[in-house]
């Protein structure tokens, strides 16, 4: 079985479709698996939604999906989120909206748990230090985890009582092993690692690895659309640089 990981979609048609190409001209996949965040910032997310649903991927909810249905409040984000958001609420049918919400923060699947933010803050916490990720191997019942929300790849293996962060190298498989191990695939639709590429990764469970990709896209239609729907400039910018 071979899973297209994705996380941080975004509302961002043109990334998601692109990365969906991009696994299909590989060696495939058999399901999809989205870490959260299918909207917020981007210029479709309707479409996003519709696509996900299609492939019936397994998911979970990310902060920006429960504002975007009022579950959460957008005093929570800045100001440039906080537009998004109130500006998707209005774009969602009552379909979309109940899908959204019928999300988990948590799935354990294939020996994986699966998270927007962390296990011990599905919604809100960024594993980005050694400190939360050690936490977060403290709250995990499976051997690894898949954890989007920071919008930037990586590798965590616990060591001991450690936590130690690697890079995810692109195109070359890893080993799981028998470790513990965070997973990061990146951000499909607002890349934060200075890379725009769309971002993510595959899990093949015949050979027990991972491996992690980037797809092209066109950046320039995306901000494009954005700015004929009123969204913030400064989040059709930042698309140019993957910041």
């Amino acid at each position: 079985m071979r899973a297209l990981i994705l996380s941080d979609i975004h509302s961002n048609l043109e990334a998601l479709q692109s990365v969906i190409k991009s696994a299909e001209k590989g060696s495939g996949f058999d399901q999809i698996w989205q870490l959260g965040d299918l909207v917020g910032y981007g210029p479709d997310p309707s479409k996003c939604i519709d696509i996900i649903r299609d492939h019936d991927a397994v998911g979970v909810a990310g902060n920006h999906d429960l504002a975007a249905i009022g579950k959460l409040s957008v005093e929570a984000f800045n100001m440039y989120a906080s537009m998004a958001a109130l500006w998707t609420t209005e774009q969602l049918t009552q379909e979309q909206t109940k899908y959204l919400g019928s999300l988990p923060l948590k799935v354990e699947l294939e020996d994986f748990t699966i998270v927007h933010g962390s296990p011990r803050d599905p919604v809100w916490e960024y594993v980005v230090t050694p400190g939360a990720a050690t936490a977060s191997f403290l709250h995990l019942d499976t051997t690894r985890c898949l954890v989007g929300h920071s919008h930037i790849p990586f590798l965590c293996r616990q060591q001991g009582d450690d936590a130690v962060f690697l890079e995810f190298p692109l195109d070359t498989p890893v080993s799981l092993g028998s470790e513990r191990l965070i997973i990061n695939p990146g951000g499909v639709g607002q890349p934060r690692d200075g890379d725009s590429r769309a971002s993510y990764a595959i899990y093949d469970s015949d050979e027990m690895t991972v491996y992690h990709h980037r797809a092209e896209y066109d950046i320039p239609k995306v901000q494009e659309k954005m700015q004929d729907r009123g969204l913030p400039k400064y989040l059709a910018d930042r698309l140019t640089n993957g910041r």
